[in-house]
């Protein structure tokens, strides 16, 4: 007959187990950040190089329909993001930046989505900053409406008030200083207003805030529960070479890492006039010493 005081010992064992799995995988699930490294799940173990597109709509001035016409890369973003070391680092590059385009010539960088769509844009940016791309996203503007929206609306600063109408690119901004929770349509308008002293500048300075505005959102345990949608919304709105099982274990790393601290660069250069138009001639040797850092 089995020894009764030795089976208790078994089910106790087997309950706590169980009891320890849970938890477990409820830390790996919700609360990452605190367990060791050594024991999450599902993470990158390789650092990436990964180019951000936010591709633009081109409209009809007339209708105010959008057209077929591909529309040039309103947001370029180069994402350098280091699992190892914990680290995010982000540079902007400026749309207008007149650089090189191999195959063609001089001109405004974001006319490379036009020429080679987002081939020739990331041999464009490669041969610009020298860094090897792995990855890419682009990201249509319905695409970031949805997104938005899918979370509930996102919650950010408004550091000043931007008022500006264009029927012609169907474009409604406005939106009062203070902290405000934007709706898809209106996070649009704040990442595509420029018209103010900073111009340019001052709308990357917004998107590099949006950005990290954004990753924690999708970071949250309540983005976890939507994230069968998420992943399906991306699939429809967001041209990406990275595989789905790579796109969740980026997520699920992004997710254990601190996304307030992602640091922030933008190409440096001066604003120039040529016949390409108003430029940003950017400065090489300041650009390296960017790229050497933090890439």
């Amino acid at each position: 007959m089995p020894n009764k005081k030795g089976i208790d010992w078994l089910r106790g064992l087997a309950l706590l187990t169980l009891i320890l799995g849970i938890v477990y995988f409820y830390f790996n699930v919700f609360w990452p950040k605190t367990l060791p490294a050594l024991l999450r799940l599902a993470v990158m173990e390789r650092p990436l190089n990964i180019l951000i597109l936010g591709t633009d709509i081109t409209f009809n001035a007339e209708t105010g329909r959008s057209t077929l016409e591909v529309g040039r890369s309103d947001v370029m973003l180069l994402l350098h993001f280091d699992p190892l070391k914990q680290q995010v680092n982000l540079l902007s590059i400026p749309r207008d930046s007149y650089v090189e385009i191999p195959g063609y010539y001089y001109t405004k960088i974001n006319a490379a989505y036009v020429f080679g769509r987002i081939a020739l844009t990331q041999k464009t940016v490669e041969s610009l900053t020298g860094v090897k791309i792995d990855k890419y996203l682009v990201i249509n503007t319905a695409g970031l409406v949805k997104l938005v929206d899918l979370l509930g609306g996102i919650k950010i600063y408004i550091e000043k008030d931007m008022y500006y109408v264009d029927r012609a690119q169907n474009l409604y901004i406005n939106l009062k200083t203070g902290w405000r929770k934007l709706s898809g349509k209106e996070a649009q308008g704040y990442l595509r207003f420029r018209h103010d002293a900073l111009g340019d500048l001052g709308r990357i300075n917004r998107q590099q805030d949006f950005l990290r505005t954004l990753a924690a959102a999708l970071a949250s345990p309540p983005a976890l529960l939507r994230a069968p949608f998420i992943i399906g919304l991306i699939q429809k709105n967001i041209q990406t070479n990275l595989s789905l099982k790579e796109f969740i274990l980026l997520a699920n790393t992004a997710r254990m890492m601190d996304l307030k601290e992602i640091h922030t660069e933008t190409a440096p250069g001066e604003t120039g006039e040529n016949e390409a138009g108003s430029v940003l001639l950017i400065n090489r040797e300041e650009l390296k010493k960017i790229i050497d850092r933090y890439f």
